[in-house]
């Protein structure tokens, strides 16, 4: 689901124009970005393996200097994963790290947004999953994936005891909000647009224009996180999984 992710970290500071968000590219199997988006590469300088290999404690000011801007103010930033699963294997303490520094980066105004990729691979970011202020799980709607969610979303609520519920993101139709909100035991269910226009736009880095900024992917997307806010009315860090 890492379309799904960077439109909201595109749409975050439409709902939260006062705050910068960063993207953190987290998916232990290998950047879905680092072939569609970022496909003409990256800097040696930028990225979660960069930031790996300066000591940590890690600082906000560290954190953003191995990001990537996505716009020209650095309103909306990324920084980069993994493109072999082996490279996630030393970053336990990365995670770690990351996940202390999401807290300094929230008081310098920076919400960060974390793409998770699938719960259960054996090097995931455990950490940064409990330490999340909400956790998204991603799901279409249908049985095939709505069966390993509700696995997902169990694990989850065990895995955070007093903490919000789990919001599950379905994308596409099929079971209604309701169904999928009782069926699954979630906080809230929320609908996103199955758009391939856009998620065409954003594989390819051509992220603007005006049929863009109202696409059916973005007015959705925008929706979840108006809902977000009303969930964790001030998330510094937030996960999708």
């Amino acid at each position: 689901m890492t379309t799904t992710s960077l439109a909201l970290t595109w749409m975050w500071p439409a709902v939260h124009p006062d705050r910068k968000v960063l993207l953190l590219d987290a998916d232990p199997a290998g950047s879905g970005l680092l072939t569609g988006y970022l496909r003409a590469g990256v800097p040696d300088s930028a990225g979660v393996l960069a930031l790996a290999a300066q000591r940590p404690p890690l600082s906000a000011e560290q954190t953003i200097e191995c990001a990537l801007a996505l716009d020209a103010d650095s309103t909306r930033m990324l920084l980069p994963g993994v493109s072999d699963p082996l490279q996630a294997r030393p970053l336990a303490g990365t995670w770690t790290a990351l996940a202390d520094t999401a807290r300094e980066l929230g008081r310098f105004g920076v919400d960060v947004v974390v793409d998770a990729g699938r719960l259960g691979h054996r090097y995931e970011p455990t950490s940064l999953l409990h330490a999340a202020d909400v956790v998204v799980v991603m799901a279409r709607s249908e049985i095939a994936s709505l069966v390993p969610a509700a696995a997902a979303v169990r694990r989850l609520r065990d895995e955070r005891p007093g903490r919000i519920a789990p919001v599950a993101v379905v994308v596409g139709d099929g079971y209604s909000p309701g169904e999928i909100t009782t069926t699954l035991a979630v906080a809230d269910a929320l609908p996103v647009a199955l758009d391939a226009w856009t998620a065409g736009r954003f594989a390819e880095g051509g992220a603007q224009g005006w049929r863009f900024e109202r696409s059916p992917l973005l007015r959705t997307v925008r929706a979840v996180i108006e809902r977000l806010a009303q969930l964790a009315p001030s998330p510094d860090l937030a996960v999708t999984s």
